[in-house]
């Protein structure tokens, strides 16, 4: 393949991983003491990894915050599902955390980000388990989304 040709697939290649990183901030938070980060391979669509209260508090976070710009739509849609399937649960959780709400991201608490992702997971027919979804960076990260395929 010549030079002049690789210098536009290079290009984009650069432009594609910096919008991927634009804008993404991760911090990494140690587990809670006593804490056990939960296994990556403990965890699939039907792992059960948060509770259908904490998925309740996600849904009234939701109302109360996200639903002032966001419809079910936009974290249930193909282009959600396409973005995300695949992602940690860390990356949705710290993306949802570092940019909302919007103009004042960061204010909730790791506990309502955390169900706020639990409800975003139910709203994709994820079912709950016993026990809620952890808070902390190191055993979100442990976790894979496995969401439905995206139909279109």
């Amino acid at each position: 393949m010549s030079r002049t040709r690789l210098l536009p697939i290079a290009l984009l290649a650069l432009v594609a991983v910096a919008s991927f990183t634009a804008g993404t901030v991760t911090r990494a938070q140690a587990p809670a003491p006593g804490a056990t980060p939960l296994s990556r391979t403990a965890w699939s669509d039907t792992a059960r990894i948060y509770s259908e209260e904490q998925a309740v508090a996600g849904q009234a976070a939701w109302t109360k915050v996200c639903a002032e710009c966001h419809e079910t739509v936009d974290v249930t849609g193909a282009d959600f599902k396409t973005k995300w399937r695949g992602q940690s649960v860390f990356a949705l959780f710290e993306q949802i955390r570092t940019t909302m709400p919007d103009g004042n991201p960061g204010t909730l608490s790791r506990e309502e980000y955390a169900a706020t992702v639990a409800y975003i997971l139910k709203l994709n027919g994820l079912p709950a388990g016993e026990k809620a979804m952890p808070t902390d960076s190191a055993s979100l990260a442990a976790f894979t989304l496995d969401l439905p395929a995206a139909s279109r």
